[in-house]
């Protein structure tokens, strides 16, 4: 049974953008991008099967159920959300952030049992961000704000973890870092990772699956090699692009020319 099935999923931005009869499913333990590009509806899919936006047609099922019938902290137990523009009103520290990842699991009263530091402390030795503990999120860099933001969707120990452009504002070695990090999530504790990309390389190497979207629809899904071809990302991008295989590992990987200017 997939983690999550859309099923003829439709929504509206006014009279700007319609996301259009979308089917999808994905299975449980798989890592999915999601990608296409600006305004093709990658970002409002996450929304939708995050339950914060409500389609206007058609039906999201999380586990056979229908994702509306859960309620926020139901829901919260099952998936964790990382927006592309994570912003804190107040310097929390990072420990503090960490442990909001375990409020959908706290009773009343709001405290923390031992099992639950117990998860907390582990997510955070996880994400390599222990040593941060005392910092203010304010004061980090983006890799180490990313990493604390992870660690805090690690001690949520969701079944699905969907992330907005995790790799925006990093350097590539940080975003190398932030990627094998959801990689190992992935295998070693099989969270579905639903991410959004338009790094198309790094949708190549690190996803089983990618799935491409353009002006509401669905174009294409499939592995890597299926989907990020020359014809169809020149056919989407209206790019002039040439793909080829990796020489490290022959998965697919996008070429571009300057445009040449003749004197």
């Amino acid at each position: 049974m997939p983690s999550l099935l859309l099923e003829k999923l439709a929504f509206d931005h006014g009279d700007t953008f319609k996301l259009n009869g979308v089917d999808l499913s994905i299975p449980e333990g798989s890592f999915l991008a999601l990608i296409g590009p600006n305004g093709s509806g990658k970002t409002t899919l996450l929304q939708l099967m995050s339950g914060l936006l409500t389609p206007r047609a058609g039906r999201i099922l999380l586990d056979g159920q229908p994702l509306n019938q859960f309620n926020r902290r139901h829901l919260a137990r099952q998936m964790a959300v990382i927006s592309s523009e994570q912003h804190f009103e107040f310097p929390f520290p990072v420990a503090e952030v960490v442990t909001m990842g375990r409020f959908p699991y706290l009773d009343r009263f709001g405290k923390l049992s031992r099992r639950d530091r117990e998860i907390i402390d582990d997510a955070m030795e996880w994400t390599q961000t222990s040593h941060l503990r005392d910092r203010p999120i304010s004061q980090l860099s983006s890799g180490e704000r990313q990493r604390v933001l992870i660690a805090r969707a690690v001690a949520q120990q969701p079944a699905i973890l969907m992330l907005d452009e995790p790799n925006v504002h990093l350097d590539l070695n940080h975003q190398i870092s932030i990627f094998r990090l959801l990689r190992r999530l992935n295998q070693d504790s099989s969270v579905t990772i639903v991410i959004v990309l338009h790094d198309l390389t790094a949708a190549a190497v690190f996803c089983q699956q990618v799935a491409l979207m353009s002006q509401g629809s669905l174009v294409k899904t499939g592995s890597p090699h299926e989907v990020i071809t020359t014809e169809t990302l020149r056919e989407v991008y209206q790019a002039d692009i040439e793909v080829h295989p990796s020489p490290l590992d022959g998965l697919p990987q996008v070429a571009y020319r300057a445009e040449t200017v003749k004197p």
